[in-house]
């Protein structure tokens, strides 16, 4: 279990400085420590960071200001060594690191505000007090724990990874999702994914797809139009880092959900109902629906199968049945119209690209 550590911020926000520093000095040929651009910009960090922790009462971190105020003072006599250019400086620097201070407060806000948001979206809104508590400690980077049940045999570990950046807001890295059946541990699983913009995976959608079902992402092309791909882990195949590769079908690869869901006689076929299963199955969910066939009806569980064009279908034990089981006598007839409507895609598909060559 994680504890929260008392960190020094002052001197978490100076350590940041310094990899600034040696990063610089990697880059150019000259003693940069010495140069007045340089010097002129640190100076001005160690003024925002005095001003931002001003009247603190931490112990630690009221000495770690009381020895900066040296190192500020003799940059300053470094820059400005007339006397009375110091004083000018000093009063004007008042007026400016009040405004500063209001600024980066005003920034904060909103970075941490936008972070939260992006949790609760996620499916992570149960850590957002916990993530609070850290951000106030000011660590550079850290991690919160979430675990639950999923039912009486599948347990969900995450592991949410968090760190500032380069001007000292937090962000949302990444998040390690393991899947764990506890009657059959060696069917756990595991994966990382990355919180990248337009690439997020929320917590349901890891979920399914450690459960070897697919899902749909919608992303923005280079021209600015929206498409979507589906997307399922290959169980058979891991990269460098651990972990399991990532099949694509990308809207070019011609599966099409509501048809498939067409060839199936479901009850539910009022709007709403419809479009809130393909919601679900959109996101890698098992769904339960019902058939009516010669008048009854029977309960099946169905998912999205892009990589064959088709659904799934599960009976009330969980147990994959064939298309042809489900739907009885109405096999041959609808097997018939899936046939044709692929031929008639392949046929389609090879005239546009003899088009395109020509």
């Amino acid at each position: 279990m994680n504890t929260i550590q008392p960190v020094n911020r002052v001197e978490s926000d100076l350590n940041q400085w310094r990899s600034r520093e040696e990063r610089f000095g990697k880059l150019f040929s000259f003693d940069i420590s010495n140069d007045k651009v340089f010097l002129k910009e640190k100076l001005n960090y160690y003024e925002v960071i005095a001003a931002k922790y001003k009247g603190i009462s931490n112990p630690e971190e009221r000495l770690a200001l009381r020895i900066l105020k040296q190192e500020r003072n003799r940059i300053e006599k470094q820059l400005y060594p007339n006397v009375l250019l110091r004083l000018l400086r000093r009063l004007l620097l008042s007026v400016k690191q009040q405004y500063v201070v209001r600024r980066i407060a005003k920034q904060t806000a909103i970075k941490e505000h936008a972070l939260k948001e992006s949790l609760i979206k996620t499916g992570f809104g149960n850590v957002v007090n916990k993530l609070e508590q850290y951000m106030k400690q000011g660590q550079q980077e850290f991690s919160i724990p979430v675990s639950y049940y999923v039912n009486e045999q599948e347990r969900l570990d995450f592991n949410l990874s968090f760190s500032k950046d380069h001007n000292g807001q937090y962000q949302f890295e990444n998040y390690k999702a393991a899947l764990k059946n506890e009657q059959k541990p060696e069917e756990s699983k595991q994966q990382n994914f990355s919180m990248e913009a337009g690439n997020t995976v929320t917590a349901i959608q890891a979920y399914n797809l450690l459960a070897g079902r697919a899902i749909q992402k919608e992303y923005a092309s280079l021209e600015g139009n929206k498409q979507s791909v589906w997307m399922q882990l290959d169980f058979n195949d891991k990269d460098g880092a651990g972990n399991f590769r990532m099949k694509e079908f990308p809207d070019g690869y011609g599966y099409d959900l509501r048809r498939a869901l067409s060839q199936l006689p479901l009850k539910e076929t009022d709007l709403d109902v419809k479009e809130k299963l393909i919601d679900n199955l959109i996101n890698g969910s098992r769904q339960q629906v019902t058939f009516l066939k010669e008048g009854k009806e029977q309960t099946f569980y169905i998912e999205a199968n892009p990589q064959h064009k088709t659904v799934n279908i599960y009976d009330e034990h969980a147990k994959r049945i064939s298309i042809a089981s489900a739907l009885g006598n109405k096999t041959t007839e609808s097997a018939q119209v899936v046939k044709k409507i692929n031929l008639q895609e392949e046929v389609g598909s090879a005239k546009k690209n003899r088009l395109s060559i020509s």
